[in-house]
């Protein structure tokens, strides 16, 4: 993939902020050409689903749509897609900031994200 005009010739593979969620393993993965999130499967649930098949997954943050992928040495594994194109990113640094952002935000609860106040909650009543 080198050759490609899609490839980021500064950056490189690299896996970033795993960490268990339910049973799984869930992190984003940097590439020279893409960045996704990734879903490693922690139970048997792969064998269920097939290749290029989606899958909703809610995280505190909302839901999240991914495609079931296969590798030789993982089996079934999910992505979501975060950028398609990384040829914006200016260097790995930058990019591995953004995904440890991706990771923060995927774990933010949607609830807490903007508190209401006791005020705006009673002036916002019958505001639709």
């Amino acid at each position: 993939m080198a050759d490609l005009p899609v490839v980021n010739s500064s950056l490189k593979v690299e896996a970033i902020g795993f960490c268990a969620y339910d049973e799984h393993q869930v992190g984003v993965l940097i590439a020279p050409w893409f960045m996704n999130l990734v879903l490693l499967l922690g139970s048997d649930i792969g064998s269920r689903l097939k290749q290029g098949s989606k899958s909703t997954l809610r995280f505190p943050s909302g839901p999240v749509e991914f495609t079931t992928a296969q590798d030789e040495v993982l089996g079934p594994y999910l992505t979501a897609v975060l950028f398609s194109s990384v040829k914006e990113f200016p260097d790995q640094y930058t990019a591995k900031m953004t995904a440890l952002e991706v990771m923060r935000e995927l774990f933010k609860s949607a609830r807490n994200e903007h508190p209401i106040s006791r005020r705006s909650l009673f002036t916002n009543i019958g505001a639709s």
